[in-house]
C-alpha cells in the first residue's frame, strides 16, 4: 500500500507507532514499523510533463521509534537496474559478512537489517525511472533515468532527506540531524553527490562507485564499450526501466557495432563527467562540505578502478572529513578466464579487515558516537589474503622504468592476454627481478609514451573523429614461466591524445595493488584490442570487432609503483 503526503505526513506516523503491543517477535514489530511510502520531488517529470516527480520508497523504523526515543537515519538506493529493499525483502535479511555466499552488492545491502535492529531509521528509495518492475502493482519511481544527474536524480535524493528530517524523530546536533548513507555501484555514486550539495549529511559509504564517470566509461577518450553495451542492455532490453531522451540516445550511440572512442558518442561527452563528485570539484567557486567517508572499492574491479576511490579519497579529506578506504578484491569483474588471467574475484577482504561488517560498526561511530572502529587511512588487498596497510597511494616514480623500445607495434589481431600468455600481447620488463620479499606493487603506473597510427591502421568510424589508433596497456608478472595481466585493468592511449616530442606528458595508468615474490620479472604489456573494449557485452564469451584493424606504434617509457613495506595484515 502507498501513503501519499500531500496533506498530512502526521497521519502515517501516528500510524506507524500505534498499536504496537509488547511483544518480542522480531518479525512481527518489523512488520508493523515498516512502510511503503511515496515522496515528492520537486525536479521535473520529463516523461509526462509534470512539475514534480514521484519518488517511492520503503520507510524502515527502529524499536526507538516505538518507545518514543529519537534515532539517526539511513538513506539507501541501489545498483543500476535495482529498485529499493522492500518490507518483504528487509524482514527476510540475515546481515552478511565479507566470507558470505551471497554477491557483493548483496552483501552491503544486507548491512540495513543490522542497522534496524542496531537503532537506526532507514529509507530505502527506487531512483528515478527504476523500481519494482509491477510487483502487486508497484512501478517504481517516476520518471527517466538521467544517470545520476545533480538536476534530477541528487533533487530526487534532497527531497528524500526533507522528507526524513520532516516527519522522523531524528538524533540531532544543535538542530543539525545525524543522517548516513549507503548503497553500492549507482548507489554509491549518489552519496558523495548528495553530500555536496546537502550539509546535513554526516557519513557515507559509497561502495564499487565512481569520483568521475567519464574515467571509468571512457579513459582518455575510449569507450568501454563492453561495460557500456551490458549496462545499456540491463535496462532497456531486460528491466524495462525508463530513460530519459539523452540516456537513450547515449544508449544508442554507445551500442553501435563500430564505435570505439567518445568521439563516436557525442552526447556521452558531457553527460559522463557532469554526473560525478569530479564535476563539482571542477567547479572552483564550490566548496565541498565536510563529511565522513568509509570508501569500499575493489582492486579488481574492472568497471570502476581503484583510481575511483584513491581520487574521491582525496578530495573528501580536503574538505576536511575523516575519509577511509577499504580496498578489497571483489567488486565488478566479469573478465574471461585464461592463461593470461587472475581467475575469478575474491572476497571483500582487506588482509584481516571485513569490508562488509565494518559498515555497521563505522556509522555506529559516526551517528550514534559509539566506540570507535580502528581502521587505517587506507587499506588496500594485495592478494585475497593480504593487505597493506598505508595513508596514501602515491604515483610511480621513475625507480623502476620500464623502456619500451624500440619502437613496439600493436595490431587488433591479436586478442589480448587471457587468451594466451605468451603470444597474445607484448610484454617489456624491467632489467632486474624481485630479490626482496618486502617489495610490492602499489600505485599508480605513469606512462610517457608516443603513440602512432600506423600505415595499415583503420578506424571504421573516421567521420565522428580522427583516424585514430591505440594501445590498451597493463602491468604483468612473469612468474613460473606464466604471464599474467596484473588486476586484470588495462588503460587505453590513444594516438590522437597529441603526447609526442621528446619527453611526452605522462599518463596515469589504472592502479595496481599486487603481493611479489622473489624471481618475478614485473613489466608492461601491450594489446592491439582489449575484451573489455570490444564490441560485446561483459562476460558474454563473444569476440569483438571494432578494434580489429587497429594498428598502432609505441615508443616510450612506463614507471611502475615497486615499493618496499615493512608490515603485511594477513587473514
Amino acid at each position: 500500500m502507498y501513503f501519499r503526503f500531500a496533506s498530512s505526513f502526521t497521519l502515517l506516523l501516528t500510524i506507524l507507532a500505534g498499536g504496537c503491543d509488547s511483544s518480542s517477535d522480531r518479525d512481527e514489530i518489523a512488520e508493523r514499523l515498516t512502510r511503503e511510502i511515496i515522496i515528492t520531488s520537486p525536479a521535473p517529470n520529463d516523461s509526462n510533463g509534470n512539475l514534480t516527480t514521484a519518488i517511492t520508497a520503503s520507510l524502515f523504523l527502529p524499536d526507538e521509534h516505538r518507545d518514543g526515543k529519537a534515532y539517526p537515519l539511513i538513506i539507501h538506493s541501489h545498483s543500476w537496474g535495482g529498485s529499493r529493499i522492500s518490507s518483504e525483502e528487509l524482514r527476510a535479511m540475515e546481515p552478511a559478512t565479507a566470507a558470505s555466499s551471497s554477491d557483493y552488492g548483496s552483501q552491503v545491502d544486507s548491512q540495513l537489517a543490522a542497522l534496524r535492529e542496531a537503532g537506526y531509521a532507514i529509507i530505502s528509495f527506487d531512483q528515478r525511472g527504476f523500481g519494482r518492475n509491477g510487483d502487486d502493482g508497484d512501478e517504481g519511481s517516476e520518471g527517466g533515468s538521467h544517470g545520476m544527474s545533480p538536476d534530477f536524480e541528487i533533487e530526487d535524493a534532497k527531497a528524500v532527506v526533507q522528507w526524513g528530517v520532516d516527519n522522523l524523530n531524528l538524533l540531532t546536533d544543535d538542530g543539525d540531524p545525524r543522517i548516513g548513507l549507503l548503497g553500492s555501484s549507482y548507489g554509491g555514486a549518489f552519496q558523495p553527490m548528495l553530500a555536496a550539495e546537502d550539509p546535513r549529511i554526516d557519513a557515507i559509504v559509497p561502495s564499487m562507485t565512481w569520483h568521475n564517470l567519464e574515467a571509468s566509461f571512457a579513459p582518455n577518450g575510449v569507450l568501454k564499450k563492453a561495460w557500456l553495451i551490458a549496462i545499456c542492455n540491463k535496462v532497456v532490453d531486460e528491466d524495462g526501466a525508463e530513460l530519459s531522451a539523452e540516456m537513450e540516445l547515449a544508449c544508442t550511440q554507445v551500442r553501435l557495432n563500430n564505435s570505439r572512442e567518445i568521439e563516436d558518442a557525442r552526447i556521452t561527452e558531457s553527460l559522463f563527467f557532469d554526473n560525478s563528485l569530479a564535476s563539482y570539484e571542477a567547479d572552483s567557486s564550490f566548496q565541498m562540505p565536510k563529511v565522513d567517508a568509509l570508501i569500499l572499492q575493489g582492486v579488481r574491479d574492472t568497471l570502476f578502478p581503484l583510481n575511483e576511490a584513491l581520487n574521491m579519497h582525496r578530495y573528501l579529506s580536503s574538505a576536511g572529513g575523516d575519509v577511509k578506504i577499504i580496498a578489497h578484491e571483489s567488486g565488478h569483474s566479469a573478465v574471461r578466464s585464461g592463461p593470461g588471467s587472475q581467475g575469478a574475484i575474491g572476497q571483500a577482504y582487506c588482509g584481516s579487515i571485513d569490508a562488509i561488517t565494518a559498515i555497521r560498526r563505522w556509522l555506529d561511530e559516526k551517528l550514534y558516537k559509539r566506540a570507535a572502529l580502528a581502521l587505517p587511512d587506507i587499506c588496500v588487498a594485495l592478494d585475497n589474503q593480504t593487505g597493506v596497510h598505508v595513508t596514501n597511494v602515491a604515483p610511480a616514480t621513475s625507480a623502476h622504468r620500464v623502456a619500451i623500445s624500440p619502437v613496439a607495434t600493436v595490431t587488433g589481431s591479436s586478442e589480448n592476454n587471457v587468451r594466451s600468455a605468451a603470444d597474445e600481447a607484448l610484454f617489456f620488463a624491467l632489467s632486474q627481478t624481485i630479490t626482496q620479499t618486502n617489495q610490492i606493487l602499489l600505485g599508480t603506473p605513469i606512462a610517457r609514451l608516443t603513440v602512432s597510427a600506423s600505415p595499415f591502421n583503420s578506424d571504421p568510424t573516421p567521420l565522428t573523429g580522427p583516424n585514430a589508433a591505440g594501445v590498451f596497456i597493463g602491468i604483468g608478472i612473469q612468474r613460473n614461466n606464466r604471464i599474467y595481466l596484473v588486476d586484470d585493468q588495462v588503460q587505453p592511449v590513444l594516438s590522437s591524445d597529441n603526447r609526442t616530442g621528446a619527453t611526452p606528458e605522462p599518463i596515469e595508468l589504472v592502479a595496481v595493488a599486487e603481493k611479489l615474490e622473489a624471481g618475478d620479472r614485473v613489466g608492461v604489456l601491450l594489446y592491439g584490442k582489449h575484451d573489455l573494449y570490444e564490441n560485446h557485452p561483459i562476460g558474454s564469451g563473444g569476440t569483438g570487432t571494432n578494434w580489429d584493424n587497429n594498428a598502432a606504434t609505441i615508443l616510450g617509457s612506463v614507471d611502475l609503483p615497486i615499493i618496499e613495506v615493512d608490515n603485511l595484515d594477513l587473514r
